[in-house]
């Protein structure tokens, strides 16, 4: 009789076990779609219901659940992906590893994007980064993991010992330039197949919205470092586009990533980068935003705008008198001080020099 139950116990369990199997294989991110992951193995009768010795290989599964894994893209992505049927090894260091990003993450907030930070704290913040780097060096290459194209924001910055200016932003994110332009975000998003874009947005004199972006297509240099070729920046200022200054180019090496989670990024001057996926990057109006063309009328209400603002300074000087006049240029001399080259750095972006 006990074995008559056993035999119809392990007759029931099967079915749920195949079920659970399916379900697994459903939740790691379409894996069998993206080449992520193994294929479901059908185990023969003989061994159906007996339990697996924890060493055993068959529970070195992509599927593992809530483990940072070789081959999870939805939870770790932590070393893109193994093909179909490879044995994949989980991560042996995931519990600091995850205290790591924990610790970045908790440290970057209130840093305006590592604008405002002292410089302790600063110490500390880019110990962490290089910390969850050095833990990362077991992951093959980041770049081909399907989960890095994504819309994120770009959550801190520290500029590298050979560093002149902003890592991020440009002039834009220079101590001028966030008074005159004051920041409400910065942005990028990386697009298939090879499209990457940067984004700043702000309030000019805390009162105007506009933005300033780069658009540009990348190629890989090696397993985690890629050169970005971007064309002239545009500007967005009251609902109009313009595109000027110069094109320009970067190196951006990705030594860590984990997808819906984090990704470092490391320039090639030094600096670090801590890019995050949240709601603000996924907002509608960033992604308009970043797709904006420069049109034709704009030029026309840049010309319109320049000949209110000449009627505007001579009725404040004739009201008024000389001094709130020169404030008034100095302003504008100032705002347009961050505009020269639409923003660029020679440090933060090379300048391509065209003949």
């Amino acid at each position: 009789k006990g074995r008559g139950r056993a035999v119809v116990r392990i007759g029931r369990e099967a079915p749920r076990r195949r079920a659970t199997m399916r379900g697994v294989e459903g939740r790691v991110g379409g894996s069998r779609a993206l080449g992520v992951g193994s294929p479901r193995v059908q185990r023969p009768k003989s061994q159906r219901g007996r339990s697996r010795a924890p060493g055993h290989p068959a529970r070195q599964h992509g599927a593992r659940r809530g483990g940072l894994c070789l081959t999870d893209s939805s939870v770790g992505g932590s070393a893109g992906y193994v093909g179909a049927g490879a044995a994949a090894p989980l991560l042996d260091n995931e519990a600091e590893v995850n205290a790591t990003i924990d610790a970045i993450l908790e440290g970057i907030k209130g840093t305006d994007s590592g604008a405002s930070v002292s410089a302790d704290k600063r110490k500390v913040i880019d110990g962490n980064i290089e910390k969850l780097i050095e833990l990362s060096a077991r992951q093959s290459s980041p770049l081909d993991n399907p989960g890095i194209f994504a819309n994120y924001t770009v959550a801190y910055t520290s500029p590298g010992p050979t560093q002149n200016g902003a890592p991020a932003g440009g002039r834009f994110r220079g101590k001028l330039g966030r008074l005159l332009f004051r920041t409400e975000g910065l942005y990028q998003a990386i697009l298939k197949p090879n499209l990457a874009k940067n984004l700043v947005t702000f309030w000019l004199f805390g009162l105007i919205p506009g933005s300033i972006g780069l658009t540009g297509t990348f190629v890989k240099l090696d397993k985690s470092t890629v050169k970005v070729v971007f064309e002239r920046p545009r500007l967005t200022i009251l609902g109009q586009t313009f595109g000027f200054g110069p094109k320009s180019s970067v190196e951006l090496e990705t030594p860590a990533f984990y997808a819906n989670k984090i990704r470092i990024g490391r320039g090639s001057r030094g600096s670090l980068f801590v890019f995050t996926v949240d709601e603000k990057s996924k907002r509608p109006k960033i992604l308009k935003q970043m797709d904006r063309e420069p049109t034709k009328s704009a030029f026309v209400f840049i010309g319109l705008f320049l000949a209110a603002l000449c009627a505007f300074l001579y009725t404040l000087q004739r009201q008024f008198g000389p001094k709130p006049l020169l404030l008034a240029v100095g302003l504008i001399l100032a705002a347009a001080s961050v505009l020269k080259k639409g923003g660029i750095v020679d440090d933060s972006q090379s300048e391509i020099k065209e003949g």
